[in-house]
């Protein structure tokens, strides 16, 4: 079993002082890594705040309410014209089908319908009411005045969502709700309080219209359903959950659930009027907090109403079509997601230079539903590779650590890896090695998710020479093509003379997911040197499928697919016993085909660089010690520009408005980043060593601040 202790202090901006310390321990064997709306039982003074109604969607706005009203008929006890109620916020049509007046609440509580009102006025301020007093505030309510009040709602062109809180309590004809849904209302239903296995009364007839009905169950102040509240049962696909509670009256039930779905229709209505009622109620249903088994389930339904999620983009997100575009633009697609964590990964080459475009921050999209919506792409762009080179730097530090061996023989040895410093979710997968070295000149290594060690060039040599803190994460994000260590990997190295080696590299990497990374990289390289230079010269053709310089493919700012030729000199001289010099310089030429209709298109050239100088240094407190200091510039453009295609806004009449521009690609900052590593061996089995790093304008950056990263381990084999 293998252990590591690491004490961490991590991206640190040096203007606002030491911002936090982490240190965690990790044990490694394989890889780092009752009542209701009836009556007043269970009363309470205290109605908690439900978190998921306050709809703040963060670098996502959407359109302004329109300004004309939507009707909400409340088919209940009838409605006092409590506060908020008012006389101006009454939809004109008010009546009651109990011989009663509209505006007097009968229910036996003191207060139902009222409290059912407020509830949706509060949650949708811009809604009006229309009362349908179709109950005298007892158990029972008569089928006929539902049946009427139903179809007075219906026959009134100002409603747009009828909330139905005594659903459980009749069973009205279908022809009148399906006048209703006939009509594109939203027709919300209470489950019902008999603690049941299905919704009761009115509910059953939600299959039957189209996709406009709604049932609703209620949550406890626990979250958890009302021990009362009927489940979902063999309904479960028109049903959702919310807060059986109003904070206007002092009991819980469905009743209370209910008009919580109805304001959040109501909501979306006002934010979108062209919205279809099964377009309503599948929002609702698809934005909802999944709770219970995974799914839709026979208790919970779709889940929890969710007021954040249903005013984000649900499903594939793409700018509008203009007359010229053959495709649109996605931007992502994730259905059970919270769009406000999605990121556009991106490669550091290039971050900064979209990260600060000002026209990224308001682009116009629209969702599956056609919901219109300005997003800040530019504060959902994210960088790719850091804590993979994080890392990189820690397995160079401490030197490739296989677990097992599976077999060897003459010629051969076939291990096992343990993949270090890895999340918690990260997957568990082994990572293997091949190593061949048949008689003769030739060596070959096969990786799987793990890259061959190097036998030829300036990291062999350091590792053969004693210098084993190797050369950092600068010499890891100066090489093209190696941004990913999943796939196949392949390294030959041929001995043409003692001096002279050849090399042939070949990558296949496939991930999947919203970092996914499909490339194929193809090098060839050329090896002289002693036992005191070396010089290597180095060619690569890298293709990446739907991505650029290691970014996720998929996205706003993805592209079709780019070749990348490269060339790399690198080279090393020793100095003295104890001290070594290394550097090398990288230079990329770039040709990226668009992906259509992304933001992003007509690719001029890209053209990239990377160097790295250093001092590598060994036995300088005792015979086994090694340290490593090295100054370096990551991969950066350096020239190249993209034609910037952003839609902002429509017109009055719908008419696309768009800005384009011939952007640029270069960063506007160059990082310079200095890493020092040690590593002291105190036994066959136990090692000590530290990590630093200094960042000045971290991803080229002119703007961000200079950054730390101190870490110290400890790491040993039992």
């Amino acid at each position: 079993m293998t252990f590591r202790l690491q004490g961490e202090i991590n991206r640190l901006g040096l203007r606002r002082g030491l911002a936090g310390l982490a240190l965690w321990v990790g044990l490694l064997p394989a890889a780092l890594a009752q009542g209701g709306d009836g009556g007043c039982q269970g009363c309470m003074n205290m109605i908690p705040v439900d978190s998921e109604e306050q709809s703040d969607s963060g670098d996502i706005n959407t359109p302004q309410p329109s300004a004309s009203f939507f009707g909400v008929a409340v088919l209940d006890t009838g409605v006092a014209l409590n506060a908020p109620m008012n006389g101006a916020t009454l939809v004109p049509g008010s009546a009651s089908f109990v011989g009663g007046n509209p505006l007097v609440d009968l229910a036996d509580q003191g207060t139902h319908g009222t409290a059912v009102a407020q509830v949706i006025l509060t949650l949708a301020p811009g809604s009006k009411i229309m009362s349908v007093q179709t109950s005298t505030g007892g158990r029972w309510v008569s089928s006929s005045a539902v049946t009427q009040g139903m179809l007075h709602a219906a026959a009134n062109p100002s409603i747009r969502v009828i909330n139905h809180s005594n659903a459980a309590l009749t069973t009205v004809p279908g022809s009148a709700i399906l006048a209703a849904a006939a009509a594109d209302q939203v027709v919300v239903m209470q489950a019902g309080n008999d603690s049941s296995a299905n919704p009761v009364g009115d509910a059953l007839h939600a299959p039957g219209l189209g996709g406009k009905g709604l049932i609703v169950g209620g949550l406890g102040p626990d979250g958890d359903l009302l021990g009362f509240s009927n489940r979902a049962g063999g309904y479960a696909q028109h049903y959702v959950v919310a807060l059986g509670a109003s904070e206007f009256a002092g009991y819980w039930g469905t009743s209370f659930a209910t008009p919580r779905a109805s304001a959040l229709a109501a909501r979306l209505r006002q934010t979108w009027p062209n919205l279809k009622a099964e377009q309503v109620v599948d929002i609702i249903k698809r934005s909802a907090t999944d709770m219970g088994a995974l799914g839709v389930d026979d208790k919970y339904g779709w889940g929890r109403i969710n007021f954040v999620r249903a005013f984000q983009p649900l499903g594939p997100v793409v700018t509008p079509a203009g007359v010229n575009d053959k495709e649109n633009a996605e931007l992502t697609d994730p259905p059970e997601d919270d769009f406000r964590r999605r990121r556009l990964r991106l490669s550091p080459a290039i971050f900064s230079a979209l990260a600060h475009q000002p026209w990224l921050a308001r682009v116009l999209v629209v969702d599956r539903y056609a919901r219109d919506f300005t997003l800040n792409v530019a504060s959902r762009v994210s960088q790719s590779g850091e804590q993979a080179n994080a890392r990189w730097a820690l397995d160079r530090l401490f030197g490739a650590q296989p677990t097992d061996i599976l077999a060897q023989g003459a010629g051969y040895r076939l291990l096992s890896y343990q993949k270090t410093y890895r999340s918690a979710g990260a997957s568990t997968e082994p990572a293997l090695v091949l190593a061949l070295a048949p008689e003769g000149n030739t060596a070959v290594g096969l990786g799987y998710r793990v890259r061959p060690d190097a036998t030829a060039g300036v990291l062999h040599w350091l590792g053969a020479q004693g210098f084993a803190a190797g050369a950092g994460t600068a010499w890891q994000q100066g090489l093209i093509g190696q941004f990913r260590d999943d796939g196949l990997h392949s390294r030959t190295t041929y001995r043409v003379k003692p001096q002279w080696r050849l090399g042939f590299d070949f990558a296949d990497v496939s991930r999947d997911g919203d970092t996914g990374h499909n490339s194929q990289l193809w090098g060839f390289a050329t090896h002289f040197g002693a036992s005191n230079w070396g010089i290597s010269l180095r060619g690569d053709l890298f293709g990446e499928a739907g991505s650029l310089y290691g970014g996720s493919a998929g996205g706003a700012l993805s592209v079709s697919s780019s070749q990348t030729r490269a060339m790399r000199l690198s080279g090393y001289r020793r100095l003295s016993g104890n001290w070594a010099a290394m550097g090398a310089y990288t230079g990329a030429l770039t040709q990226v085909a668009s992906r259509p209709g992304a933001l992003l298109s007509h690719f001029s050239a890209l053209a990239a660089d990377a160097w790295l100088v250093g001092l590598a240094g060994k036995s300088l407190f005792s015979q086994t010690d090694a340290v490593r200091v090295t100054v370096s510039q990551p991969l950066r453009v350096v020239s190249g520009e993209a034609e910037l295609d952003i839609v902002y806004d429509l017109g009055p009449q719908g008419e696309i408005r768009r800005h384009r521009e011939r952007a640029s690609l270069v960063p506007a900052g160059s990082e310079t980043l200095l890493e020092f590593d040690y590593r002291q061996p105190l036994t066959p089995t136990l090692s000590v060593g530290a990590y630093a790093a200094f960042r000045h304008r971290p991803s080229h950056d002119r703007r961000a601040e200079s950054q730390v990263h101190v870490m110290g381990v400890v790491q040993g084999a039992f």
